[in-house]
Parts: C-alpha cells; structure tokens; sequence
C-alpha cells in the first residue's frame, strides 16, 4: 500500500489533501505537534470531512495515523519509507519542519531510496524554494546538493475554501470545506515519477495557474471584502448578490481576466468558465467567509504585487486600464476596521502623513502616476460611501 506524509493536520492538510490522497488509496501519515490532534488520529484512525453547499456530503478518511513533529527520528523514518509528502503548515512555519524532513531525505538517500516529491502547499510566493533553502541549511550530509537537486519541492495552488471552523466537542477531527478539489501542481519541480493522486494536476505553465489564483481568486476575494465592510455587508456571498459591489467585481474582474489571457496565454471561454464557476463558489452560504475575514491586513493585501495593486499593474502592462481595480485599490486603502490593527495602525499613518505618501510606500504607486491617480480618487469615494 502506497503511503502519504502530510506535514500539518490543520483545515487544509486534513480537509483537503489527505483526501486526495484517501481517494488515490493511500495511507496519510499525519505530522503536528498539536498534541490532541495527534491523539484523537491514533485514538481512532479515522475521520469525517464534512462537504458543505448545494450537495452537503460526508467523506470518511480512513487508514490514516500520526507522528509528533517533534520527535525528527520518527518523522525521518516515515519520510524514508513513504511514495510522496506534502505540507500545509502556514508559509510561517516551514523552517520548523525542515529538520525532520532534512534528516529523513538524508536517510532515503543513505539507503538509496527512489526520489522523493513534497507538494508544498503554502500561501507564498516561491514556496517550494524556501522550503529546499530551509532542508539545505538542515543537511549535513556531503551529498547535501545531490538530496537537494533530486527531490521534488512541487509548489502547488491550493484554491479549496474552508469555512470558519466552530469548535465541536463531540468531534475535534471533524472539518468542514467546500467540494472543490483540484490542486494544480508545478510539473518542472517533479523528480523521478509523481504518484497518480486524484485531484493533483501537474501543469506545465505553473506560473499562469499560481497568477490567476493571486489576480482573480485573491483578488475577488478583496474586493468583496473591502466593498462589503464598509457598507455594513457581513459575508461574502452577501456582497456579492448587492448591486453596490456587484458591478465592481465584475469589472475587476474583467480587467484581471483580459490581462491574464495576453500575458498567460490563458483561452477567453476557459478564463470566463472559470470566474463563472469561482462566483458559483463564492455563493456558497455555508462557507460563511465575512468580508471582514476577507478585508484585513490591508498592508499585506495592498503590497505592489499582491493581488490588487500586482493585477493593476499586470493591466497596465497589457495595455488595459485598471478602472475597477483602481477603485479597489482606493477602497483598500481606507479600510478602517476597529477590530484590525493592522487596518489601524494604516489609518492613523494616514492621518500623520496623507494618504498619497503612504500609498508609495505601502503598495508602491506614485501619487502622479495614472494608477496612482484614480487610486486616491477610488480612496476619497469610499471615504464618502459613494459608488465606484
């Protein structure tokens, strides 16, 4: 039996991936250091994924076990002994896996094991080259380079949404998530054979699936939240039915679809399949994603390449003019959720220094510039809670 290492038993790891992996006949080899996670795993050996939507469903994940992160002489057996491994652990927390994983390619490597590929499913840019940068400064084997360069650090664009998880005490494994279930994957990162995994698509233009998701995913996703908050909207799919955000979106929208297929080389009818199916999905109530939840940490979401100010600039390059997205960007800036320090913390620079000023500095836009521009202009319209 074909086995699976995923590093992180959190809402993606065990709602998501571990599922593709069940659905392929694997066994998964939880990695956590919460311990009561790793408990109830063994304690039971199962688990239930709980598809919420049109067509509620529950998905029983069995043949599944747990190893204390912590302890890097059973991690590194595991990552010796099994056909492929992943990680969902937050962008933040790669270098502390690094060790067990560092010590298991060692010893796959010592005992001529065939190469390893480690999906890395993390919200960053470049993920699977922090990852091998990480494992390289753990290694201490002379062969550090040839581990490095014959193992597949395969970044993946991981587009499943999970709700908000209520506490259950009956059931601390039970997870809640939409049915989607594609994983895009980086073909060019593959060493030796990939296992077949239903769901996992490795495709060759890696960088034009990892856009859309930033440009259109992401960027969707912002907007809903930085129109709805300030109009009193609580959740996404409820911003997304109000016909004072609705226009907007769809402009934004546009501009990142048109600019993706020049630059990407994405099909017209293949991008507007997918925003259809994206709003589909975004409908769904039980997800319960708040435009707040959607809105905060304004700096990281306004920064120059991220996915307002990133898919302005993409429009530019592509001859488009970014309408909808500057209007956005605007809205963005005047974010001032009382609940978000962060949103804080940009309001009262604002104050101190003007809002053209802070602008340069936390998206980099000149003021001047055209971009800059309707920006500011998009800024004092939401100031005044009138339409884009």
């Amino acid at each position: 039996m074909a086995t699976a290492v995923q590093f992180g038993a959190g809402n993606i790891g065990r709602g998501f991936i571990a599922q593709l992996f069940h659905e392929s006949g694997m066994d998964v080899v939880f990695i956590d250091v919460v311990q009561p996670v790793v408990e109830a795993i063994n304690a039971r050996g199962e688990y239930t994924i709980h598809i919420v939507g049109d067509a509620p469903e529950e998905v029983a994940i069995d043949r599944v076990r747990a190893v204390d992160g912590r302890d890097l002489e059973a991690v590194a057996a595991e990552i010796a002994g099994c056909d492929v491994a992943c990680t969902a652990v937050g962008a933040n927390a790669l270098k502390f896996l690094a060790p067990g994983l560092a010590a298991g390619l060692e010893r796959r490597y010592r005992e001529g094991g065939a190469p390893l590929n480690v999906l890395v499913c993390e919200n960053l840019h470049m993920a699977g080259h922090v990852l091998a940068d990480h494992v390289r400064q753990r290694l201490g084997h002379d062969a550090a380079e040839e581990i490095i360069s014959s193992t597949g650090f395969v970044q993946a664009v991981v587009a499943r949404m999970v709700p908000i998880q209520a506490p259950d005490a009956d059931d601390p494994l039970a997870v809640r998530v939409e049915a989607y279930k594609r994983l895009p994957v980086d073909l060019a990162a593959v060493r030796g054979a990939l296992p077949s995994i239903v769901g996992v698509e490795p495709v060759e233009r890696f960088d034009a699936y990892e856009a859309r998701k930033l440009y259109i995913h992401n960027c969707a996703h912002a907007v809903l939240g930085y129109l709805g908050w300030p109009l009193g909207i609580e959740f996404g799919y409820e911003a997304l039915q109000d016909s004072r955000v609705r226009p907007t979106l769809d402009l934004c929208m546009r501009e990142s679809s048109e600019a993706l297929c020049l630059r990407h080389g994405f099909g017209r009818a293949e991008m507007d399949a997918h925003v259809a199916d994206l709003m589909c999905r975004f409908a769904n109530k039980a997800l319960g994603d708040t435009c707040f939840r959607l809105a905060r940490d304004p700096v990281r979401k306004l920064a120059a390449a991220d996915r307002l100010v990133g898919a302005a600039r993409m429009c530019e390059e592509a001859g488009i003019e970014p309408i909808g997205l500057s209007g956005a960007i605007g809205s963005a800036l005047a974010f001032n959720a009382p609940d978000d320090p962060v949103a804080t913390a940009l309001q009262s620079r604002i104050e101190s220094e003007g809002p053209g000023p802070v602008m340069r500095d936390v998206a980099g836009i000149d003021p001047e510039e055209p971009l800059g521009r309707a920006a500011l202009q998009g800024y004092v319209t939401a100031l005044q809670g009138g339409k884009h």
